[in-house]
């Protein structure tokens, strides 16, 4: 068993997340990293969706018995004197820099939703996140059927889950204005006529209430699964992100140096009391 686990819960962009903090640490020890799948069968609703990646290809995932009990302050404090596994939980939603002192064996549980957890192997987690070469041709032909030519700025809406009460209740909902103040601050910025190439949904709820200036093609209408969208997110020149992780990784995943990647101000509902200040990385933009 690898001396590195990181628990998986969430969907797509929390995985990638948890995967990405993980390997750092693996790295940084010179150990080998597991993924726990045991929470997500657990709970249900949720698939891991890290195998269309290369890391799928030689991942090691641990699917079978129950996923380990919570340890309480004892057996924390007795597994550090033992030398036992120890568990690593995040203590907030902003940077945990204890991370950079674990060592292992250790398993890691939490979101783990900054750059900053894995800044020093960026070009490690682009490897890993790189799709399946046997997926890859489907990618390109896709993106180039569907994606323009000339300057485009991809847009995320996401509704489904985050129209639920309890969702709505930590995360809100972005409005038209929203859309409306990133998309002229990417125009503003750029200086060029961007196509809008829309990712979302819930194409109808976009189509109703959101106006759009000038060339727009919705993509996802035209995809099958989350990894080509946020693929083909990541080959748009900008980004207009929801307050999603699965659109902030399709922004980080464009190399660019010149892209600009506009997010939202209020990533979470005020009185949900999350301190998101290391969630954005330097250079990115709120609206």
């Amino acid at each position: 068993m690898s001396s590195v686990v990181v628990a998986l819960d969430g969907g797509l962009g929390n995985q990638m997340f948890q995967h990405a903090a993980g390997r750092s640490v693996a790295v940084r020890v010179r150990m080998p990293l597991a993924l726990d799948l045991r929470p997500l069968l657990q709970r249900g609703g949720r698939a891991y969706g890290l195998g269309d990646f290369r890391l799928g290809e030689d991942a090691e995932l641990l699917t079978e018995g129950p996923p380990p009990r919570r340890a309480g302050r004892l057996q924390r404090l007795f597994r550090s004197l033992t030398g036992g596994t120890q568990t690593f939980k995040e203590a907030s939603f902003a940077y945990d820099e204890r991370i950079r002192r674990l060592q292992a064996p250790v398993r890691l549980e939490g979101y783990f939703q900054s750059e900053r957890y894995f800044a020093e192997i960026v070009d490690q987690i682009r490897h890993d996140f790189t799709p399946r070469a046997d997926l890859l041709a489907e990618i390109d032909a896709l993106a180039l059927r569907l994606l323009p030519t000339e300057p485009s700025v991809s847009l995320h809406v996401r509704r489904g889950d985050y129209t639920s009460p309890a969702v709505m209740a930590v995360h809100g909902s972005l409005d038209a204005a929203y859309y409306d103040r990133a998309l002229r601050l990417v125009a503003e910025r750029s200086g060029n006529t961007l196509t809008i190439c829309v990712f979302t949904d819930d194409p109808v709820w976009v189509r109703a209430n959101l106006v759009l200036p000038g060339k727009v093609r919705f993509i996802s209408e035209h995809t099958r699964t989350a990894m080509q969208d946020m693929i083909l997110m990541s080959r748009c020149t900008h980004h207009v992100t929801a307050n999603s992780s699965f659109s902030w990784w399709g922004a980080w995943l464009n190399p660019s140096k010149d892209k600009i990647v506009v997010t939202p101000a209020r990533w979470f509902q005020p009185n949900a009391g999350v301190d998101t200040r290391d969630l954005r990385p330097d250079g990115w933009l709120s609206a």
